[in-house]
């Protein structure tokens, strides 16, 4: 191959022109807003997703315990004892399912997500009112790729432009603050060991 050649000889001299830290932190600005709405969905879910021991991130859940009269309830199949349970509320909600949890536990579940449960030993029926998090429910759904595959890509290629720009803040800036600072080598260092320092905990 000929480096000589009048087309390579023009493309050495363009990358010869190039202003590179200028184009640096021209790419760094333009990937930066572009990620600003990735970077929202997987940092708000992210969150959500983290704690779900906590609370649940898809469903808001109201619960309500109401003492019962619940004598001869045992005698009854299992229908009945449900539509028992729903006047115990006051609900109208087609029953979608119904199981013993265990010896002591009725459980009812209802369209539209709702759920009730009979303890015996308490006589007591809880009522657990289940309201979607829209919101959350829709960024959970992308964060974990529950939506259609074409998404991974664009989740690989956020994950991309993320190592894109933090190599490309090595060279935002020049003199007294760039990376080879004590400054700036102690800030990535806790980058990395602080990852290392919870894998090894």
């Amino acid at each position: 191959m000929n480096w000589c050649q009048p087309e390579f000889a023009f493309l050495i001299k363009w990358l010869k022109g190039v202003n590179w830290y200028r184009l640096n932190r021209t790419l760094h600005r333009d990937v930066g807003y572009f990620c600003i709405g990735f970077a929202i969905i997987f940092a708000v879910s992210g969150i959500a997703v983290n704690h779900v021991a906590d609370w649940n991130p898809n469903y808001a859940v109201e619960q309500q315990v109401q003492a019962v009269d619940d004598r001869g309830w045992i005698t009854l199949e299992d229908g009945q004892i449900a539509q028992n349970m729903l006047k115990t509320f006051a609900l109208q909600q087609p029953v979608k399912s119904t199981f013993w949890k265990s010896q002591y536990k009725f459980e009812v579940f209802l369209d539209g997500g709702d759920a009730l449960q009979w303890d015996r030993k308490a006589s007591q029926v809880t009522y657990a009112d289940v309201e979607p998090r829209v919101i959350l429910q829709a960024l959970n759904r992308l964060h974990l790729n529950e939506t259609r595959n074409a998404w991974v890509y664009f989740s690989d290629m956020f994950a991309g432009m993320l190592i894109f720009l933090a190599l490309s803040a090595l060279f935002m800036v020049k003199g007294k603050h760039g990376p080879k600072k004590p400054k700036s080598m102690i800030l990535m260092g806790l980058g990395v060991v602080i990852p290392i320092f919870f894998l090894l905990i």
